[in-house]
């Protein structure tokens, strides 16, 4: 049985088998309270963060990103939590589609705002206030070298669903993630991103076909009675994956990014997905439907911003990415925040709406933009437009480019934003922290919700 409440304004899914109110201390070594830059980031400006990259011989070290949040309401609690992507230094990387993947980790928090980490793995406590506080790395690539998440592994959402085949329709944790091994792929010279490492690849190997590893990416599945230890649920594909990228000429050839599923009903969920569509020379969001979470079929492309009259300067001008989609019950109504990626590779938060899920009405200029571009803002007054700027390297966390959107649904008609962020732009490399910006009250309305996000203020240093 799910339903909502709300209650110090999270606003989330009340479900059958969520685990019990946690309570906080700190464990010597191994948790720790970050709300700060690390000290490689210090001199950023630092309005809308929430943590950046671990500490020096941290799983998380190198990069973080794909944040998914989850505010779970109890009895005069709220419990959050974030599933993110980490990766340390050296580790096998797919930043040209998946920024900042490598593993996948938890973290817990009692407001959203200050958040509990660990810079080691989840130890798998059971009992008492350790298992409350176990937090950390929760799955790293798969050792099975016949897998298809050998190499990296992205968070794409992660759920709290009940299933007949799954502890008796209890509600378990799902985890739905994509994974990539160590399969050579051609890159498309058109998809952002490309040209450096084509270039760097001419240099080594003059006259080979650029090809890098990792790109293939597929979705998988894990679950988790606690949210913290999980066990890897194999798929019908013979890697191991949920199901294949599509054939060769169909628009999801080359990846399956960012895999994020919502349940429409006790027989259908639908996962949301993208790649690049080599075709369309752009990315394009796609969709399969379920009846159990384990078998797929695919519907085919449901969003693509340049057929809602997105133009080729716009902040969409190449397509949507990373995204959650989520309902709006205010409004009845399905909005999909989505990465937007301008023809520059300039990376935004856009914004669109739908009736059912399927059909969708695109916002005409982003919700949020890369500290640079917008001045702290996101009016439509100071939308910066794409491609107006060259700079590389700004004095804000999050001044270089923006997006894998995670929004929660607030009281009051507000939301919470979640996102990643980096201060350089223009070449492909990890996420460097994770931000949050807050709906504003008496800005710009799109379909009935606010089209318009401010990063939460730094907290004064003293």
């Amino acid at each position: 049985m799910i339903g909502t409440r709300k209650l110090g304004g999270c606003r989330r899914p009340i479900t059958a088998g969520q685990p019990g109110n946690p309570k906080y201390s700190s464990r010597r070594c191994k948790v720790y309270s970050s709300s700060a830059l690390s000290a490689a980031d210090s001199r950023l400006a630092s309005d809308g963060l929430i943590f950046s990259s671990g500490p020096s011989g941290s799983w998380d070290e190198a990069g973080v990103g794909s944040p998914v949040v989850r505010c779970f309401v109890g009895d005069n609690e709220e419990r959050w939590y974030m599933w993110y992507s980490g990766r340390r230094k050296g580790a096998p990387a797919m930043d040209l589609i998946a920024p900042s993947s490598g593993s996948l980790g938890v973290a817990i928090s009692r407001d959203g705002l200050q958040w509990h980490r660990s810079s080691e793995a989840v130890e798998g406590e059971r009992h008492g206030v350790a298992a409350k506080l176990d937090v950390g790395a929760m799955l790293t690539p798969n050792q099975d070298w016949w897998t298809f998440d050998t190499a990296h592994l992205s968070v794409g959402d992660v759920q709290v669903l009940g299933n007949s085949a799954v502890n008796q329709g209890v509600g378990v944790y799902w985890c739905f993630y994509s994974g990539g091994n160590f399969e050579e792929i051609a890159i498309p010279d058109s998809m952002p991103g490309a040209s450096s490492l084509i270039q760097a690849q001419a240099s080594n190997s003059p006259g080979s076909p650029a090809v890098v590893e990792g790109l293939r990416t597929r979705p998988g599945l894990a679950m988790s009675q606690d949210g913290r230890n999980w066990a890897r649920i194999e798929g019908d594909h013979y890697t191991g994956a949920l199901f294949d990228v599509g054939e060769e000429g169909e628009w999801d050839e080359l990846f399956i990014g960012h895999p994020q599923v919502l349940e429409m009903g006790p027989r259908e969920r639908r996962m949301y997905y993208h790649s690049w569509d080599k075709r369309r020379s752009r990315f394009v969001v796609g969709m399969a439907s379920s009846a159990d979470g384990f078998i797929w079929k695919k519907k085919g492309v449901v969003y693509d911003p340049v057929e809602q009259g997105a133009q080729p300067n716009a902040h969409d001008g190449l397509g949507a990415s990373s995204r959650q989609v989520v309902r709006d019950l205010d409004n009845r109504q399905f909005l999909m925040f989505y990465e937007a990626v301008a023809a520059d590779g300039t990376k935004s938060i856009g914004l669109a709406a739908s009736k059912d899920g399927i059909s969708w009405k695109r916002c005409p200029h982003p919700v949020l933009q890369s500290a640079s571009s917008s001045n702290g803002t996101n009016s439509p007054s100071n939308i910066r437009e794409a491609g107006s700027s060259q700079e590389h390297s700004t004095g804000a966390w999050d001044g270089g480019e923006v997006g894998a959107p995670c929004p929660v649904s607030m009281s009051k008609g507000q939301w919470r934003l979640y996102y990643g962020g980096r201060a350089q732009r223009g070449t492909p490399g990890p996420l460097n922290g994770i931000g949050l910006a807050l709906s504003d009250k008496n800005g710009p309305v799109f379909e009935g919700v606010p089209a318009s996000y401010t990063r939460r203020k730094a907290a004064p240093i003293i």
